[in-house]
């Protein structure tokens, strides 16, 4: 066994990085990813007290060098432990990865997607609404494997009608959430206005929060681990 640790070393490790809104605020999201990973038959590490934040929130609010301090000391972390390819499910911290760390990245969805065979797809069998969460759709052009994924799981995506790349923003991101609360709140409430169906599902840990937190009575609104583990 240790000698298959060395290996795996050796031929670089696969880190899980939930990010910080996953960590701190929905721990439930985390767990739920951890088992994800694993029914998708992925080999992964977890260095929890060496986890840095990407630095999105910190260079979306202008502020470089701090920015590329926390570039620097996740990089560090990374080399140390083997890492050769990091997968997220926020999709903020995927675009920071992708564009800024120099290191192969994937969100939790493209991750699945490739692995979906692994996976037991119970006919769920209704009508949704998919959210697309703004880094991973208009930032880092990954519209497809969600849908698909949901499709796979039974599922009848019924769009927004401002999707895709036009897809409106959940309120929540850009700091907008911290700096102005009823701002934000007033642009989930407008979204959700658009929605045709009872129940919407994203793969973006904020969005997920932001329009929970604003449905009004009789809209259900989940992230995406809840209905794949509902198949594990």
């Amino acid at each position: 066994m240790f000698k298959r640790f060395l290996d795996r070393l050796t031929a670089g490790n696969i880190l899980y990085f939930p990010g910080c809104m996953t960590s701190y605020v929905l721990k439930d999201l985390e767990a739920n990813y951890e088992q994800v990973l694993k029914q998708a038959g992925i080999e992964f590490i977890r260095v929890k007290e060496l986890e840095y934040c990407c630095g999105s929130p910190v260079l979306n609010a202008g502020f470089k060098k701090d920015f590329n301090d926390l570039v620097d000391k996740n990089l560090d972390v990374f080399k140390k432990y083997g890492v050769s390819k990091v997968v997220t499910n926020c999709p903020a911290c995927y675009s920071t990865l992708s564009s800024n760390f120099g290191i192969r990245a994937e969100h939790v969805t493209q991750t699945v997607w490739k692995n979906i065979n692994k996976f037991k797809l119970n006919r769920f069998n209704e009508k949704i609404t998919y959210h697309d969460p703004c880094h991973l759709g208009r930032y880092s052009n990954v519209y497809e494997e969600p849908r698909n994924i949901l499709k796979a799981l039974g599922f009848e995506v019924v769009e927004f009608k401002l999707s895709r790349e036009n897809s409106m923003c959940c309120g929540g991101g850009g700091n907008l959430k911290s700096n102005a609360p009823k701002t934000a709140s007033r642009i989930a409430k407008m979204r959700l206005k658009d929605l045709q169906t009872k129940k919407v599902i994203t793969c973006c840990p904020m969005c997920y929060y932001q329009l929970k937190e604003n449905a009004p009575e009789g809209v259900e609104v989940l992230e995406l681990s809840h209905v794949l583990l509902e198949n594990v």
